[in-house]
């Protein structure tokens, strides 16, 4: 059977797993998440929006912001949001309770349910055709090029005609017999469709017909147990115009030429987030809770910050000239990205446990409760 476990630090920290129907147990956190210090604020941080949008099944729910709108999905619903203002423009009530999502190019929308199904919305909240899948689905769709993609937990990734929902093609990918449960999401590139796998490679496929662009090895397993050898590559892969980002569990940071796959450089770092870059660093939280920025030209760590350990921080994102986390209580901390410092803070009402989406100046955060909140930041005068 496969067994999937939940780390929530290092592999020595609490676990859940999951042995197929067996049911579910837990070991003791051995850590003490660290107490927020007191810092000398250098910004202001606050929520410039807040909408509830309903609890989520399960933590794979991250918000979309398009150029027209905010989507977000909670309990069984998917919802619109205004951007300027938060307010709610339409829900659509879902299938099932949504278990993944949302994915979206602006007009098509998608997201999994907990039927085992991926269900369509147009921009106006219609359902367009939903589609059984060969599995659940914890990783939230990715649309665009006319397609929407799915990858359901047994490693199958299919390819849908956006419009009609016939099913175009699919790769059938390969899982060791222990694999994380952590937040994964597929990401754009020039090369094509970028696809984190557990086995600590990274998949680029051509999004018209499921073809193999690249196959890269981001992490290799080492050690002699099952939990010594998880090597998932977590989080979302970052992508730009000139390179691309990719980490593992118990494995490294590494970064390629976005055209051409070329390796740039690797550091080792035992990641439980994705990374995000800015044109200076690159951003990465590891599994004790510590944040790290790398050199973006070479690799080389610029500063490490380990106010927030066992905090379970979300993946780093810029928020106007910060760049920011949210922890398992809430709470969104800044630091000043060019020494680690932190600068500001504010608190929405739950546990962040997936991405954050870019919105101008600031950022849109969803938290296990439902909060879908717009934060944002202003200098504090002298």
């Amino acid at each position: 059977m496969q067994l999937k476990r939940t780390l929530i630090g290092s592999a020595a920290l609490a676990a859940m797993l999951a042995m197929g129907g067996c049911g579910f147990f837990s070991t003791p956190d051995t850590h003490e998440p660290n107490e927020l210090t007191d810092f000398t604020p250098r910004v202001e941080a606050r929520v410039e929006w807040s909408t509830d949008v309903g609890e989520a099944a399960a933590a794979n729910l991250a918000p979309v912001v398009t150029d027209t709108a905010v989507y977000a999905a909670g309990g069984n619903e998917l919802v619109r949001l205004d951007r300027q203002t938060g307010d709610v423009v339409w829900r659509s009530e879902t299938d099932g309770q949504v278990t993944a999502g949302v994915g979206t190019d602006g007009s098509t929308i998608a997201v999994g349910t907990d039927r085992g199904e991926v269900q369509v919305f147009d921009a106006e909240g219609r359902e367009v055709w939903k589609a059984v899948l060969s599995s659940d689905v914890e990783t939230p769709p990715i649309v665009g090029a006319g397609r929407v993609i799915v990858r359901t937990s047994d490693t199958r990734i299919t390819g849908f005609d956006a419009i009609t929902g016939e099913r175009l093609w699919h790769y059938q990918g390969q899982a060791p017999a222990l694999t994380l449960r952590n937040f994964s999401q597929m990401s754009w590139a020039p090369a094509g469709v970028l696809i984190g796998q557990s086995n600590g490679r990274l998949l680029a496929l051509n999004p018209l017909d499921g073809r193999v662009v690249f196959d890269a090895v981001i992490g290799q397993a080492k050690g002699i147990t099952e939990v010594e050898r998880l090597i998932d590559v977590v989080g979302r892969p970052w992508v730009d115009q000139e390179m691309m980002c990719a980490a593992t569990f118990q494995g490294g940071l590494v970064c390629m030429n976005s055209m051409n796959g070329r390796l740039l450089w690797s550091a080792k770092i035992d990641a439980v987030t994705g990374p995000v870059a800015d044109s200076r660093l690159v951003y990465i939280v590891d599994a004790e809770g510590r944040v790290h920025a790398f050199n973006r030209e070479n690799g080389r760590e610029a500063w490490v910050n380990s106010d927030l350990l066992y905090r379970r921080p979300s993946a780093p994102i810029r928020i106007g000239a910060t760049v920011a986390v949210a922890d398992f209580e809430g709470y969104v901390t800044m630091f000043n990205p060019a020494t680690g410092e932190i600068v500001g803070r504010t608190s929405l009402d739950s546990a962040v446990t997936t991405p954050a989406s870019q919105y101008g100046y600031g950022a849109v955060f969803q938290t296990v409760d439902g909060e879908v909140a717009y934060v944002v930041q202003e200098q504090l005068a002298e």
